[in-house]
């Protein structure tokens, strides 16, 4: 059963930063402690000034948080089943065919943005009219990556796009969901002659330069666990672009850090290289990622 609560307050006036697009953000949400922590505030309300609608979609909210309530249009909480694909099909089902040029798909899988959004929007990524995102992979097979993708209301209203989310049930298997949607719907876009195009496109670089990877690796102390294990993960081919090319990403646009970069850090890249970036770069305020860092630290069992 899904619980919708609506937020009757009124909100601010945003049409001095609104885009020309008409547009919905469904953000899918999941958390441990079933908290809604201070980063996803922070995302929504950088959100908010370029969208028209937030439909907040978690499986996990226990805490009541007063602050979501303000900045998001409808709260849905669903049971913990399907994991991002179904919450963003349930918010989809709560919008009005035709009611937005543009439906934005995204999650708690990642900090940002790092800056405005408005950025991104203006960006010829953004008006390809069919599918877009932040990062096309080359890991597995080509594929736009989930964390973020936009659809067009051409797109969601054809008989492709009716097609893609009615395909949708709730997997009980992560890898399954990856392999049925996340890994297959570009391709079937693309051979249905829809445009698909990212900020980022891992397909078009060459490789990383030897300073990147002599600063990924160098550390002290010196760590060879890490240095054997970012070697063996580059000799493998083709890797997830936001974790190995989180700086090149960054620096095309693309204003996204996933979170697994520093809880999972699969490469044993020096992480301490993605905070002195941002604090370079941008405005974002790191500390909430090591706060949320280190309550996840928190939870993981000891070995």
């Amino acid at each position: 059963m899904i619980c919708v609560i609506t937020e009757d307050t009124p909100q601010p006036d945003w049409s001095p930063q609104r885009a020309v697009k008409k547009r919905c953000l469904i953000y899918a949400h999941w958390d441990i402690n079933g908290f809604v922590d201070p980063f996803v505030i922070h995302a929504l309300r950088q959100y908010r000034p370029t969208v028209d609608r937030i439909v907040f979609v978690t499986t996990n909210y226990r805490l009541r948080s007063r602050q979501l309530e303000a900045v998001a249009d409808d709260i849905l909480v669903r049971e913990n089943i399907g994991f991002d694909f179904m919450s963003w099909r349930e918010g989809l089902q709560t919008l009005t065919p035709h009611a937005f040029d543009e439906v934005i798909f995204t999650n708690s899988s990642v900090y940002g943005p790092v800056w405005p959004m408005e950025r991104v929007f203006q960006s010829p990524t953004s008006e390809n009219g069919g599918l877009w995102g932040m990062s096309i992979s080359r890991h597995h097979t080509p594929h736009l990556q989930s964390y973020f993708m936009a659809m067009s209301q051409w797109l969601l209203t054809s008989q492709l796009g009716q097609a893609l989310w009615e395909d949708v049930i709730p997997f009980t298997d992560k890898g399954m969901v990856i392999e049925a949607y996340e890994l297959a719907w570009m391709e079937r876009c693309l051979a249905a002659g829809v445009p698909v195009d990212a900020i980022f496109d891992a397909r078009r670089i060459e490789g990383i330069p030897v300073s990147e990877h002599v600063a990924n690796l160098v550390r002290w102390p010196p760590r060879l666990a890490l240095a054997r294990l970012y070697r063996r993960a580059v000799r493998r081919g083709p890797s997830n672009p936001t974790h190995l090319h989180w700086k090149a990403m960054l620096e095309s646009g693309v204003p996204f850090v996933k979170v697994d970069l520093f809880s999972r850090n699969p490469y044993g890249m020096r992480i301490s290289r993605v905070y002195d970036w941002l604090q370079r770069h941008t405005d974002y305020p790191v500390e909430m990622i090591r706060r949320h860092q280190a309550r996840l630290q928190r939870q993981r069992p000891a070995a």
